[in-house]
């Protein structure tokens, strides 16, 4: 599986563009996507940030959402000021039902659009997690 936290700061008088993007999002993501678990974005305590914490059955299916038509026709640049993903596991016994992080190799047959993905956004698992998974 594959968990990731957003950290995420739009830019000053889009937090309604940005809301509305996320809803569209959220909903598209769900109707259109067999492989997404969590796909929840919270509004911060600092002015203009946002969070979102998504997971998806395993890399493949991250991958193919950020290949997709609903992720591919959002202009996220003309909102988002600031954005950092982080790789998030859970707590064994504590992860809500969610399974851990991995990275396992994509299969021989994934797409070419999937190991471009995989270059732009690859899983990092900190060594500190090992045999915490």
């Amino acid at each position: 599986m594959t968990t990731l936290l957003a950290h995420m700061r739009v830019r000053p008088g889009r937090e309604e563009d940005w809301e509305a993007l996320m809803r569209f999002m959220t909903l598209e993501t769900f109707r259109k996507e067999g492989g997404v678990i969590r796909y929840e974005f919270w509004k911060g305590e600092a002015e203009r940030t946002y969070y979102g914490l998504l997971a998806f059955k395993d890399k493949q299916a991250y991958y193919e959402h950020q290949v997709s038509e609903t992720f591919r026709q959002a202009d996220f640049s003309l909102l988002l000021e600031e954005l950092r993903v982080e790789y998030v596991g859970p707590v064994e016994g504590a992860g809500g039902g969610l399974p851990p992080t991995r990275d396992p190799p994509l299969p021989e047959d994934a797409d070419e659009s999937l190991r471009e993905v995989q270059e732009l956004y690859p899983i990092r698992i900190p060594d500190w997690w090992e045999g915490r998974l």
